[in-house]
């Protein structure tokens, strides 16, 4: 784990990084979420023209800020700068009111791993905020929606023919593309020894599934997709949930592992994420806003839909049997049974299985 005094001496040497230039600040803090790189909100020294007192700064060193002993490649930075640039090409999507949009980055520092980006001040995440607010079905079905569009919208922007130079530089991010890979389907088989009562008579499938995904993976190049596509990296506005008639900001963050690969493992994340919600927290906006969400993405072909739902059994068993303080015991050996259905009746493909499951707006 990162110390304190470390903190310390990377928010001064960021912030003297930026002194002499026009983002310089007269303070930084820290922001909480994510854990591979330092994020801080600034406030500026003279504001931007447009009036801008805050700025967001993404600073990337060549191993997991909460923990310098995880080595991972600082050109990760590279990339999400490319892909950044590139959705300044995507016009922010809205339904009902609430714009769904990428945050505007202001510039990159390649000799410093520095990114600057616009803020939404007094915001935060997605999964905070449904576990800090009541929402309503009503609500969450305008948020789900729009989020759903806006997923669609870049997935199709992504591959249109006009990204095709931005997908020549992305299909680059291999070391993200196999992160991705190896903390889902290689962790899904080693999770069977955590879990043998649970797993091990779904051992043969569980291994087959990542052998297929491995060698989806080696011989497709894919579509462009986040990557990172969950409600921690979906941020809103900290205040009640506003009426159809008052705009309402979300942001989509963290891109430093878009890549190509399926567009399933956006829809994936997303969804099992949002399901966990109700699974260990009965929270029903977690189901609501998963309907939602496919209803705004639209309709999915039977090859994507059954790997989306594999790819959620595989995150809630890599990922929610892991999440410490979530839940009960039972809580989570049932989340590892769930996900284990999931995988194993997606990969049968399975689908009346599916109709009786949250699942089933996947085959909608």
């Amino acid at each position: 784990m990162a110390t304190t005094s470390s903190k310390d001496e990377m928010l001064e040497k960021v912030q003297e990084s930026l002194s002499l230039g026009p983002h310089a600040c007269a303070s930084l803090t820290q922001l909480s979420g994510g854990t591979a790189n330092f994020v801080y909100r600034g406030t500026l020294i003279q504001p931007l023209q447009d009036g801008t007192t805050t700025i967001v700064i993404k600073h990337t060193e060549p191993y997991v800020a909460s923990n310098p002993n995880f080595k991972l490649t600082s050109t990760r930075c590279d990339f999400e700068q490319a892909i950044l640039s590139g959705l300044e090409q995507l016009s922010p999507i809205s339904h009902s009111g609430i714009t769904v949009k990428t945050p505007k980055l202001y510039t990159f520092s390649t000799e410093t791993h520095t990114q600057i980006y616009s803020d939404l001040p007094s915001s935060t995440e997605l999964k905070t905020y449904a576990l800090t607010h009541s929402l309503t079905q009503a609500q969450c079905s305008r948020l789900g929606h729009a989020l759903g569009l806006w997923a669609k919208t870049f997935h199709e922007w992504g591959a249109a023919d006009q990204q095709q130079s931005l997908r020549k530089v992305m299909i680059g991010n291999v070391a993200m593309r196999e992160l991705k890979y190896a903390i889902n389907y290689p962790r899904l088989v080693a999770t069977i020894e955590d879990f043998p009562n649970v797993l091990q008579a779904s051992k043969e499938v569980l291994e087959a599934v990542a052998k297929d995904v491995r060698a989806w993976l080696d011989r497709e190049e894919g579509s462009l997709i986040h990557g990172d596509f969950w409600s921690g990296n979906v941020l809103l506005r900290n205040a009640p949930f506003p009426t159809p008639e008052e705009p309402w900001e979300v942001f989509i963050i963290d891109w430093e592992l878009s890549h190509l690969s399926t567009p399933a493992f956006d829809l994936g994340q997303m969804i099992a994420e949002l399901f966990e919600l109700k699974h260990f927290k009965d929270i029903d906006a977690g189901i609501w806003t998963i309907e939602a969400f496919m209803k705004g993405y639209g309709r999915l072909d039977d090859e994507t839909a059954f790997r989306t739902g594999i790819h959620i059994g595989a995150h809630l068993i890599c990922w929610g049997s892991r999440v410490q303080g979530w839940g009960t015991h039972e809580q989570v050996e049932a989340v590892v049974e769930v996900g284990r259905d999931f995988v194993v009746k997606g990969w049968e493909k399975d689908r009346d299985y599916f109709e009786e499951t949250p699942l089933r707006y996947l085959f909608a």
